[in-house]
């Protein structure tokens, strides 16, 4: 899989995330971590969850960040998809502990 359009990742990374599958918190977690990563984190081990293209797919949308692009800018309907993915999994925010 070689040259992935990455509006086809982000967008195949979304059907994963909002599936019922042991990869859809993995691919949540990338997507929300690519789309404000001061709040989420990819757990690297997790990655293991995704088959070998949907890894490809999660690789091209950290490369596209990499380029400074953010994935909801790369597909139509972006900001509404996103906000829709955070109340889905918002629950995997980073927890932080308060400062004693």
């Amino acid at each position: 899989m070689n040259q992935i359009n990455p509006a086809h990742s982000v967008e195949t990374l979304l059907k994963v995330a909002n599936g019922y599958s042991g990869a859809s918190k993995a691919a949540a977690s990338v997507l929300l971590s690519a789309w404000n990563s001061s709040d989420f984190a990819v757990p690297v081990a997790e990655l293991a969850l995704l088959d070998g293209d949907n890894y490809q797919h999660a690789i091209n949308v950290m490369n596209l960040r990499y380029h400074g692009k953010e994935p909801q800018s790369v597909i139509a309907n972006g900001d509404k998809k996103f906000h829709a993915l955070y109340r889905e999994w918002n629950h995997l925010e980073i927890q932080r502990k308060e400062a004693a």
